[in-house]
């Protein structure tokens, strides 16, 4: 840095220190005696002064010192919260190309960007960074941005991996803040294979964390069991925190025990325009109740007021209650300060959830579907999905949900194209792939070109998938749209749906039109192969049922079979239950998240499929 860019550049960053005091004010400390240079070996911990103060001594040195002394006050500046200050003189440094700055500006770069909530970025640099050609001091900062960032983009399995680099480098033995419940609540969201795959040449701290959370797995729901296991981890582990200093979470397993009520209410309305809707239910609940032979079932009308209710579950001696069906009781049950009994609802609550009653709540969302395919598209690498969604309540309200779970993966919002009928659909999807502007062009070019001009449109081509969200009658009609309109030279766009694309009646037709499509469905409309007994006789007992109350039954027949396993879920997201209506986990609003099978059209045939 020279003499005379000095001036212009403290300057500069005195402002931003002042922008981040009107922000935040602090009280005024007198500057500190001047600091030694320090050497780059030793690393030794630095005064714990304010960013101005780490300027004003900057600004009285040259040099290695002033660099040093200015790393410490980007430092600062990250700990008084103000990143624009860190950024600026991280930016500054950087022009320097000092691989002794180069080894560890990258981490307040990161450490600034997560603050801002500048995911895209932050992103970026994480994927073009590479950990080991940081300092070591550097790295436990990098490691720790890094694993908040992913933290705050609910990518589960990327931020245990960075939390779990923060720890083999930190190799603490007391807890430091709660960063260890942090690493324990993602660690505990991770499927069988993404606790695998930690392993890949991680440390020995790694290995243990992933052992404790596999014996964890293993032995939940059997407290003496799970104590037993987690004594011989500690046996094993030597080099690890004792039990008693890890996350209390941990140790709160070894009390919990599952939920086996012999006495079951399920509170159903018995009359009304529902009523077909809570036999569907019911008899889903009969069905699984042949699983259940120790438990008696109570079916009890839900459209009564709640004391009489009350009296009756008394005076019943139940256990447990499922139920009710309609939101409004929902909510009214919720109200009851009374209420004792562990209940899983079967519908979400307009109510903030309490966490202090045993309470839990299933319905058959299509949020759920929407957000396992924002999950796709990250874990595919699509930047640019676009939606399009038909001019209805729950299709538009689907397409907000999938929008919001894009951009909290730090990405931009989707593209949104809406239609309310079907002479809507053409200009719509010429206006999406800009097949308009195209055909301009080559207007254009016609008339200053003699002779022929290829008179093709061209389709954008930026565009990484396509997320349709509409009724069977809908998409049989939009997608053969899309095939066409794609220009041939381009490449072929591929297309998903919901379950609100797919039927079972309509599929007895033709479905070439659909070919290529691929969609999210319940394992119970797709006749998956562990079910097949349990579906050959639901068809010959209910014959041509209606596709909605068979959805119904699958719901009732999977709230049976929760019930056991609900406590266990509460304390460990990624335990889940193979359903008929998909696999059950529990997020921390203690809903039931499904995630659905993947089925596709090909020409001939619905195929299901492992993963898309």
């Amino acid at each position: 840095m020279s003499s005379k860019q000095k001036p212009w550049l403290m300057a500069g960053l005195f402002s931003l220190v002042c922008v981040g005091c009107a922000q935040q004010p602090s009280p005024v400390t007198p500057a500190p005696e001047q600091i030694t240079e320090v050497s780059e070996l030793s690393e030794p911990e630095q005064p714990s002064y304010s960013a101005q103060q780490w300027l004003q001594q900057a600004a009285a040195s040259q040099g290695s010192e002033q660099h040093n002394l200015l790393l410490q006050a980007a430092k600062a500046a990250l700990a008084e919260s103000n990143p624009r200050l860190a950024r600026a003189i991280a930016k500054e440094l950087a022009e320097q190309q000092d691989p002794w700055l180069d080894a560890r500006l990258p981490a307040i770069e990161l450490q600034a960007l997560v603050q801002q909530a500048h995911y895209p970025a932050a992103l970026q640099k994480v994927e073009r960074q590479q950990a080991a050609q940081l300092a070591p001091e550097a790295r436990l900062s990098y490691s720790l941005a890094a694993a908040q960032l992913y933290q705050q983009l609910q990518q589960p399995a990327r931020a245990a991996y960075w939390w779990l680099q923060w720890d083999q480098q930190a190799n603490l033995q007391q807890p430091e803040a709660d960063y260890w419940d942090q690493l324990w609540q993602q660690l505990i969201q991770l499927d069988s294979q993404q606790l695998e795959q930690l392993r890949h040449n991680a440390g020995a701290r790694t290995l243990a964390w992933v052992q404790l959370s596999q014996q964890v797995r293993q032995s939940i729901g059997q407290p003496e069991a799970l104590q037993q296991a987690l004594t011989r981890w500690q046996q094993q582990q030597p080099h690890m925190p004792a039990l008693s200093e890890l996350p209390e979470a941990i140790q709160a397993l070894t009390a919990l025990t599952p939920y086996q009520p012999e006495r079951v209410a399920v509170l159903l309305p018995s009359q009304g325009q529902l009523r077909p809707h809570a036999q569907a239910i019911q008899n889903g609940i009969l069905a699984a109740a042949r699983y259940h032979p120790d438990t008696e079932l109570f079916f009890i009308d839900s459209q009564q007021e709640n004391s009489s209710l009350q009296q009756e579950l008394k005076a019943l001696n139940i256990d447990f209650v499922i139920g009710p069906l309609q939101r409004p009781q929902v909510d009214r049950v919720r109200q009851a300060d009374d209420w004792p009994w562990p209940t899983l609802f079967l519908n979400h609550s307009s109510q903030q959830t309490d966490p202090s009653r045993e309470q839990f709540f299933f319905s058959l969302s299509l949020e759920d579907e929407a957000s396992q395919l924002a999950e796709l598209f990250q874990q595919r690498d699509y930047r640019r999905p676009v939606v399009i969604h038909a001019q209805h309540g729950g299709s538009e309200r689907l397409a907000q949900h999938f929008s919001r779970q894009w951009q909290a993966y730090g990405h931009p919002a989707p593209e949104l194209y809406s239609f309310a009928g079907r002479d809507e659909l053409e200009p719509m999807i010429a206006t999406l792939l800009e097949l308009d502007a195209s055909r301009q062009r080559v207007r254009q070019i016609s008339q200053l070109i003699p002779g022929e001009v290829e008179s093709e449109p061209h389709s954008r081509r930026d565009i990484d998938a396509v997320y349709l969200i509409a009724d069977p009658t809908q998409t049989r009609l939009l997608k053969p749209f899309l095939d066409v309109s794609v220009s041939s030279t381009a490449p072929s766009l591929p297309v998903y749906a919901s379950s609100r694309s797919h039927s079972i009646q309509a599929d007895r037709t033709d479905h070439r039109d659909l070919a290529g499509l691929t969609f999210t469905e319940m394992p119970w409309m797709l006749t998956a192969q562990q079910h097949q007994a349990l579906r050959t006789d639901f068809d010959q007992l209910f014959p041509d049922q209606d596709e909605s109350l068979q959805r119904l039954f699958a719901m009732g027949y999977d709230a049976l079979q929760l019930i056991g396993l609900l406590k266990q879920q509460q304390h460990l997201p990624a335990l889940r239950h193979p359903g008929l209506t998909g696999e059950l986990s529990l997020n921390s609003q203690r809903q039931i998240r499904r995630q659905l099978d993947w089925a596709r059209y090909s020409q001939r045939a619905l195929q299901r499929l492992q993963a898309p």
